[in-house]
């Protein structure tokens, strides 16, 4: 299914059907047997991956990341860490020790599979990722991107609501798959599987920080500080797939270099999507202006964030308006094809995108120093834990936050001792800008068009 034929696979590596019983977009794989099929990869492969375990949901299902590499870098994957911690802030860098690191870590990229619980292919094309990095034996692209990346493979950001769904897909489904959208298999009943437990839509969450998935990811995020990040979706049956660049407005927290980025993974995409003979589209939909998606939070701590959206078979076939019936095969072999995709190009661009991630952030910090707003003051006020609440909010995001042990007086007001003070020269400045000034204007250009 993702590989031409001269691929081998290394038959040590269990496939899905030896560990499941099924082929890759033959069933709608469970929360539960996620994890089993990656512990039997990570079993299988223990010098190659890492399974970790970031958090667990509001039902109290695992949360889990596959790390894959080649056995060389997993063997040094602790120092590798320290180094893409290093290389997040620049302040602690020593001469010449920026371009040290950009010459010898991996590019991180993050791989987000299902956020939307009823968003369901990109989570077997996950565990086909996985499958395809450890077991394909002859493919220079695959052994490219074990040498020059370290791939970080989230592939169900919300087990609770995949679950949901899973439970109704099957109590309404009969001996054989209905593609008729009318059919009851394909009428998700109240609450529906997009949401988590308690029925909030988590790629809203970013800096809101409400439920517990989102903080372990956020945690997860700061202790490996990824390239590239790309949350993959799944939007109405009758479209086809889209990748980035994405759509006007753009926020100006974006800089050139990002949406360089954003244009040569999506030409490398649809030139892979082109030779498959699959649909495609970008730019029409799906901006990156609101600082709190799953893609666009990262974007401004520096990485390559994007958003890829698969139309939907929302069970296993689904008939198009135009009588085309669409496969949950098909979902999982192009979610697949553009993961990879953006992985080999990613390995092809190491040293570029950690030299970009290097000076976004350190750009920020520069920025900050020099703008219009040098800090941010919070005063306790009446209500000290709400403020408390405010300022460990930011620091759960990577910012640092400080409190004066004076009064601080600020033109004609004075601000009580213990007012906390967030500098804007940090390297994630620009989220901070996203975050907390009263406005971010839209291009002007954009504006007009829109009038």
């Amino acid at each position: 299914m993702p590989s031409p034929s001269d691929v081998r696979y290394d038959a040590s590596i269990p496939t899905l059907q030896q560990v499941l019983g099924y082929a890759p977009g033959e069933a709608i794989t469970p929360p539960d047997r996620v994890v089993a099929y990656l512990e039997a990869l990570a079993k299988a492969a223990p010098t190659r991956t890492r399974l970790i375990e970031y958090g667990r949901t509001w039902e109290g299902r695992p949360l889990v990341v596959l790390i894959v590499a080649s056995a060389e870098r997993m063997a040094q994957l602790d120092a590798v860490q320290r180094g893409l911690q290093r290389l997040a802030d620049p302040r602690v860098l020593a001469a010449g020790e920026g371009e040290a690191l950009v010459d010898s870590l991996p590019v991180a990229v993050w791989l987000m599979h299902a956020v939307h619980g009823n968003e369901i292919s990109s989570v077997d094309a996950a565990l086909l990722e996985a499958y395809h990095l450890l077991a394909a034996q002859d493919d220079p692209q695959v052994t490219q991107i074990l040498r020059e990346t370290l791939v970080l493979i989230d592939p169900l950001e919300n087990p609770d609501g995949r679950a949901r769904f899973v439970a109704s897909n099957t109590q309404a489904s009969g001996p054989w798959p209905d593609p008729e959208p009318f059919s009851a298999e394909h009428n998700e009943p109240w609450p529906g599987g997009r949401a988590n437990h308690y029925l909030f839509d988590m790629n809203r969450d970013w800096f809101a920080q409400s439920q517990s998935e989102t903080r372990g990811r956020t945690k997860f995020f700061l202790q490996w500080y990824p390239q590239v990040v790309v949350d993959l979706h799944e939007m109405g049956g009758d479209s086809s797939y889209y990748f980035a660049p994405p759509a006007d407005p753009l926020n100006p927290h974006i800089t050139p270099r990002q949406v360089h980025w954003f244009n040569a993974i999506g030409k490398a995409n649809a030139a892979r999507f082109d030779e498959r003979g699959f649909a495609y589209f970008n730019r029409e939909v799906f901006d990156s202006f609101f600082p709190g998606y799953g893609e666009s939070w990262p974007i401004f701590h520096g990485s390559i964030g994007m958003t890829y959206e698969m139309a939907s078979s929302r069970g296993l076939v689904w008939r198009r308006t135009d009588g085309d019936e669409l496969t949950y095969r098909d979902g999982v072999l192009r979610h697949f094809t553009s993961a990879i995709t953006t992985l080999h190009t990613s390995a092809v661009n190491r040293q570029a995108l950690l030299r970009d991630f290097l000076e976004y952030r350190r750009s920020a910090i520069a920025e900050g120093e020099k703008g219009r707003t040098r800090a941010w003051l919070v005063p306790v006020g009446p209500d000290p834990a709400r403020a408390h609440r405010f300022a460990t909010l930011l620091r759960d995001q990577g910012f640092d936050v400080l409190q004066s042990a004076d009064a601080i007086t600020v033109g004609r007001r004075t601000l009580a001792a213990g007012t906390y003070v967030v500098p804007a020269a940090q390297p994630g400045g620009r989220l901070l800008q996203n975050l907390l000034d009263p406005a971010i204007a839209q291009p002007e250009a954009f504006v007009k068009e829109q009038d």
